[in-house]
């Protein structure tokens, strides 16, 4: 699963995977480094330590191995239907009372206007 078209070939085979990955697991491409780096080695990834590569990668377009056989796990177990993202180290954010407060709101403002645009449709079909 990319969402790169079939036609597009100015962007590297390297990018591709990390982009493609990155939307996979919802996280960003310094994060796939971080988690591609401790997955390989074995400890944690210090920013310092996946600096260096991650800026190589932005510049030059290609990923160390390690990134690559990360990239290459996770698009593998997509395809046979087994992936979790948690057994790469990616859990779900849990909802903060602040997002709560914002999605209940923004409900209700929903609800507001399509119950106001539906009386609006209402009297203008009487009338």
């Amino acid at each position: 699963m990319t969402f790169f078209s079939y036609d597009d070939d100015e962007v590297d085979q390297d990018s591709r995977d990390v982009l493609s990955v990155s939307s996979i697991l919802q996280i960003t491409e310094f994060h796939l480094f971080e988690l591609a780096y401790q997955r390989w080695f074995g400890e944690e990834a210090s920013e310092q330590k996946v600096e260096n590569y991650y800026t190589y990668y932005m510049f030059q377009h290609r990923a160390p191995f390690w990134v690559r056989q990360f990239c290459r796990d996770v698009t593998e177990r997509g395809q046979h239907g087994d992936l979790n993202p948690a057994e790469f180290g990616v859990f779900p954010v849990p909802a903060s009372e602040t997002m709560v407060q914002r999605g209940f709101r923004l409900g209700l403002i929903v609800i507001f206007v399509t119950a106001t645009l539906h009386l609006i449709a209402i009297l203008v079909s009487v009338y």
